[in-house]
């Protein structure tokens, strides 16, 4: 990964998982499996995340290229507009949250996602160019946006069985399904992403002269960022319907360190590769 590609790497990351946090959060609370406190917590997790996107999309300059990939600069300015928004929905929802207005802070999340799968949408459509679809790098961010959020909020959930051991299973089990499709659901557009020839090869050191099965890191996040928290999601799962709660907490954290560990490496291998696995 080159120091150029860097924050746009850091953007996306962010940008996943402020949106897929958020997007988590909302469900869960629109179905009454989990407490104020909990929506409480994942607000206070959302706001700052859209803040530094918002600080690292207005440092970037629109071009046309970065260390040989090719960008579409123009999609930047319709970006900022979008990420203002939906830092500013973000905060509404949190003082919704705060002060116990519970139907005013769903309607608020689900307006926020919404805002912020068109955030990711105009951010695949910035970096999507060298790859093989445009529908195959906008698919992996949702996904991606997921498995982010979901394992870190369905981690943060595990807290809450520590201090109320009385709280039904049934939340757990969920969120650790739902983490373990998306993981299924980002391994099929890893195959089809590394399969599929790209559209142009970056003219980049991280690239020439190797291809993508050759690429260490490509069997990095495969192994660490794929394979490794499927398994422990479905550990996690496995776990919650035993009722072993602190094991199934322990297990999302490793999950949250090693999903974040195969999307730095993911983002990386597009920018060197154009392959978006």
């Amino acid at each position: 990964m080159s120091a150029d590609s860097l924050p746009y790497t850091v953007l996306i990351l962010i940008a996943e998982l402020a949106v897929g946090s958020l997007v988590f959060v909302t469900w869960f609370d629109a179905r009454g499996m989990v407490t104020r406190g909990y929506v409480q917590t994942g607000a206070a997790i959302v706001v700052p995340s859209a803040v530094l996107t918002l600080l690292i999309a207005f440092n970037l300059d629109p071009q046309s290229g970065i260390d040989g990939y090719t960008l579409r600069g123009d999609a930047l300015d319709a970006l900022r507009v979008v990420l203002v928004l939906f830092t500013a929905v973000a905060a509404v929802h949190l003082v919704a949250a705060f002060t116990e207005r519970a139907s005013l802070a769903r309607l608020l999340g689900w307006g926020g996602g919404a805002v912020g799968v068109v955030a990711l949408v105009l951010l695949a459509t910035l970096v999507s160019a060298p790859a093989w679809s445009y529908a195959g790098v906008l698919g992996s961010m949702l996904v991606s946006a997921l498995v982010l959020g979901g394992s870190l909020m369905a981690m943060s959930w595990g807290h809450w069985y520590l201090t109320n051991s009385g709280l039904p299973k049934e939340p757990l089990e969920q969120m650790s399904l739902l983490v373990l499709a998306a993981l299924i659901a980002q391994a099929l557009l890893v195959v089809a992403g590394a399969a599929a020839p790209v559209r142009e090869t970056p003219l980049t050191q991280g690239a020439f002269g190797v291809s993508l099965g050759e690429n260490p890191a490509f069997w990095f996040r495969v192994g660490v960022g794929l394979l490794f928290p499927l398994v422990l999601a479905w550990l996690a799962w496995k776990a919650a319907t035993i009722r072993g709660m602190m094991s199934a907490t322990g297990l999302l954290y490793i999950a949250v360190g090693a999903v974040l560990a195969g999307e730095v490496l993911a983002r990386g291998l597009l920018f060197a590769t154009g392959a978006a696995v």
